[in-house]
Formats: structure tokens, C-alpha cells, sequence
């Protein structure tokens, strides 16, 4: 028969962890969780600073091609040169007359917008820049030609002229800035010019090679958003008001202009300055220098506040924000050689 024997002082042997390795597993755990940790708010914070910087580049190039195509184009309208054709405005109410002296103008960071035509815009900070001229595409006359006629005839309206716009119909000598009375919408338009909104009711007499371009005067400047937030503002001051504002890109925080002056005549600009600088000389104004300064959408996007160099100086950000400087020169097409 079997018999059990009993060992005194015997013990059953350990089941699980003891409490050392329980700590030495938590310590490893700990560190990979960590380690992921670092990683993840790496690559957020990376993603940040590349998103940042992308939209920057997005807000820069937008900014830069709508003021520069605006830019090029002032003084133009139509075929004929403003230094040897003649323009005669006799829409009314009145708007600036165009001329070499009116068609680009500016003023530095401070200066009452009421020069703008009595127009003032709010603006924190930034030079201001204004163009003049037919930017849009132009329709070609098809009758009335005659300076008897209180109106013209032009193939279509694919621009959608209306009563009250201030247009310029221009051949390669002459040009009348005017409002239209009305305006027919069917066949060849015709477009009325009567006495009601201009000093007189005709235009010149034109060739077969004239044509009617709408005229803008656009006003660039540094606004405030509805966010608060600093933005590029342009106003349209076509009709004498500043009732066709409308923000081109938000987050650009400050804009400072220099023009080229061509004082010898030959098409290209031998100095650059201010505004204040060129005084009453804007007819010779061939060029724009304009540097733009843009601000990243969020704040703590970089470790410490960022130095950078704008309008001749070092600045300091007062914040964490990533700060771009862009520059460009953009020559005036019908004046630069």
C-alpha cells in the first residue's frame, strides 16, 4: 500500500511575476510610450510647420500675381499710349481723370487715405498703392461712329456692361472716359451716353479700330478681417466710393512700396523710394517695388520667437509664428522700356 509522505518546511512553488519584474516591465513600457509620444508630436509639430509654411507660399504667390497683373496694366487703355493720346473724361459724377500723373499712386504706412479721391480706408499698418486703368477685355465698335451720335454700337457684351460703369471707348489716338444711359441687350449692343450722368453726350469720332473697356481704379491696402486678423484688401474706387472692398488674402501683415523713377527719359527707373520720395512725380513712375511680410495661420509654430529682416530693419516677433518676407518688382508695361 502507498503511503504519502509529507516533507515539513515545504512550500508550494510561485505562480506570476514577482513585484521587480512587474517594475522593470512597467519602466520598458513606460519608455516606449514615451518614445511613441515624441515621435508623434514630432511629426505634428513638422506637419504644422510644413502646412504653415505651404499655405504662406499659397497666400504669397496670390498676392503677388494680383497685384502684379493690376500693376502692369496701369495706364492702359486700349492701343493708344497716354504720353501721346488723348484722353477726355466727361463722365459724371466725375472720376479721376486718367493721365501719367494719376494712373499709379501710392502712399506710405500712416498717410490719410482721403487722398484717394476723399475715400478713407482703416488700415493698421502697410503703404497703400492705387492703379488705374482698363483691366478687363475690351469690345470692338461696330456703328455710330459719328461724333453726332449720343451713342455707340459695340459687337456684344460679353463683359456685361451696365448703366452707371465708367468705360472708356479708345482707338489708337484718342480715348473719352463715359457712363452709359443705357444699355440694349439684344443684336449689336448700343449704349447710350446722355447728358443724365456725363457733362456731354458724345465721344469722339473713332475708327473701325476702336474699342470699349470697362476702367477700374483699384486701391491695395492692409485691412483688418472680421477674425481680426490682418489681410490684404483691395477696394475698387471706379465709381468714387469704396463700396467694392473685398479681401484677397488673409494673414498678410504688412506691405511696403517703393517706385521706380525714370528721370532721363529712357524707360527704365534710376532711382527708388517711397512716396513720400517721388512727391508729385508719379509720371514717372516705371516701376513698383513692393515687399509683402506674411505671418503663419497658428501661433507656436516655431521654438522661439522668430528675427526678421523687413523694410531695411531686423524685427523681433512678438510671438511664435513663422514670418516670410517676399519681394518683387513689377514694371509698369506701358511706361518701362
Amino acid at each position: 500500500m502507498n503511503k504519502l509522505i509529507f516533507i515539513r518546511g515545504a512550500r508550494p512553488r510561485q505562480q506570476g511575476f514577482s513585484l521587480i519584474e512587474l517594475m522593470v516591465a512597467m519602466t520598458i513600457g513606460l519608455v516606449v510610450l514615451a518614445a511613441v509620444g515624441y515621435v508623434y508630436l514630432s511629426s505634428r509639430q513638422s506637419f504644422r510647420l510644413a502646412d504653415s509654411m505651404s499655405r504662406m507660399q499659397e497666400n504669397a504667390r496670390l498676392a503677388i500675381e494680383t497685384m502684379a497683373r493690376d500693376v502692369r496694366m496701369a495706364g492702359y487703355v486700349g492701343c493708344g499710349n497716354l504720353q501721346n493720346a488723348t484722353v477726355t473724361t466727361i463722365a459724371n459724377p466725375p472720376v479721376i481723370a486718367i493721365s501719367p500723373a494719376t494712373v499709379i499712386t501710392g502712399l506710405d504706412s500712416g498717410a490719410s487715405t482721403a487722398n484717394f479721391a476723399g475715400t478713407i480706408i482703416t488700415r493698421p499698418a502697410g503703404d497703400t498703392i492705387s492703379v488705374m486703368g482698363a483691366f478687363g477685355g475690351g469690345v470692338g465698335l461696330v456703328g455710330n461712329l459719328d461724333p453726332s451720335n449720343a451713342n455707340v454700337q459695340i459687337s456684344g457684351n460679353p463683359y456685361s456692361f451696365a448703366v452707371g460703369d465708367v468705360l472708356v471707348v479708345s482707338d489708337c489716338t484718342e480715348a473719352d472716359v463715359f457712363r452709359p444711359t443705357t444699355v440694349s441687350s439684344s443684336g449689336s449692343v448700343t449704349m447710350a451716353h446722355g447728358n443724365s450722368t456725363n457733362t456731354g453726350n458724345r465721344v469722339g469720332t473713332y475708327g473701325p479700330d476702336g474699342v470699349v473697356f470697362k476702367v477700374d481704379r483699384y486701391i491695395y491696402f492692409i485691412g483688418i478681417n472680421p477674425a481680426g486678423k490682418r489681410s490684404l484688401y483691395r477696394t475698387n474706387l471706379a465709381t468714387g466710393t469704396a463700396a467694392d472692398t473685398s479681401e484677397l488674402v488673409e494673414d498678410v501683415w504688412d506691405m511696403q512700396i517703393t517706385y521706380g523713377r525714370d528721370t532721363n527719359a529712357d524707360g527704365s527707373a534710376d532711382t527708388y523710394g517711397d512716396a513720400t520720395a517721388v512727391g508729385t512725380n508719379w509720371a514717372q513712375v516705371v516701376s513698383a517695388r513692393i515687399s509683402l511680410l506674411l505671418v503663419s495661420p497658428e501661433n507656436n509654430i516655431v521654438s522661439s520667437p522668430q528675427t526678421y529682416n523687413f523694410n531695411g530693419a531686423a524685427v523681433l516677433a512678438g510671438d511664435r509664428r513663422l514670418y516670410q518676407v517676399l519681394t518683387t518688382t513689377i514694371a509698369v508695361r506701358n511706361r518701362a522700356s
